[in-house]
């Protein structure tokens, strides 16, 4: 096979499509980490206050690396729908799924909780549970944090994807492969259940035309996960 036969299906919308794709995930890896923050930006400080500077830095650059591919597929004419891909969709079928796939998310994330690795993880940042007001703002971030990652790799990645063209399975593995790679340096269990849990949320995210179901299910995981690490902890 030539280079000609390689690279000349490849459309211009493809090439920026990737670009911004690899783009955002080594911006996510390098700038967006909050060991750069911590070796760059912070102030003299504590080291526990300098970690949940970090998280709070990390969690909001997620946001903006992650939502901006979002923000740019209508001008690739992938996406038309750009943000509105967190409007509720088909919510009857969203909700119902989204609910029984919390209930049965909870026990296992129960049972993780009281591996090693994931008390070593989580919770990110144990200073944010000095006080209700440093809880509330670590918790808000978190929330930006998935809005970021929901809307890059089931939005940008998943829906750009089958935006241009691909089948909808393709598209639902690569975002899952993709995700799955970042997870690479948590905790094994969490590196296992990053693909099952990627296709649970793709599926969720592509069956009812909406990212905001995945993010419903991504934010409570979250959420429990921090709380009964937080509670094996203490």
């Amino acid at each position: 096979m030539t280079l000609a036969e390689i690279f000349a299906p490849v459309r211009r919308v493809e090439w920026l499509f990737w670009g911004i794709a690899l783009a955002a995930m080594v911006l996510f890896l390098y700038p967006a980490d909050e060991s750069f923050f911590i070796r760059y930006l912070a102030a003299p400080g504590t080291e526990a206050e300098l970690e949940y500077q970090g998280y709070l830095w990390h969690h909001l650059m997620v946001l903006l690396v992650f939502l901006l591919p979002l923000l740019v597929m209508p001008r690739l004419g992938i996406a038309p729908r750009g943000l509105s891909l967190f409007q509720p969709g088909d919510w009857r079928w969203g909700w119902r799924w989204t609910l029984l796939a919390c209930v049965v998310a909870t026990l296992p994330t129960w049972i993780s909780s009281s591996d090693p690795q994931f008390q070593a993880e989580y919770p990110l940042s144990m200073h944010a549970f000095s006080s209700p007001t440093l809880l509330a703002l670590f918790l808000l971030s978190y929330v930006l944090y998935y809005i970021g990652w929901e809307a890059f790799f089931r939005g940008f990645i998943g829906y750009g994807l089958i935006g241009l063209g691909y089948a909808p399975f393709l598209a639902l593995m690569v975002q899952v492969a993709l995700s799955t790679i970042i997870h690479i340096g948590k905790p094994q269990m969490e590196l296992i259940g990053a693909i099952p849990g990627g296709i649970l949320m793709g599926v969720l995210a592509y069956r009812s035309r909406s990212l905001l179901w995945p993010l419903i299910f991504h934010i409570y995981v979250g959420f429990i996960n921090t709380a009964f690490c937080w509670m094996q902890r203490v």
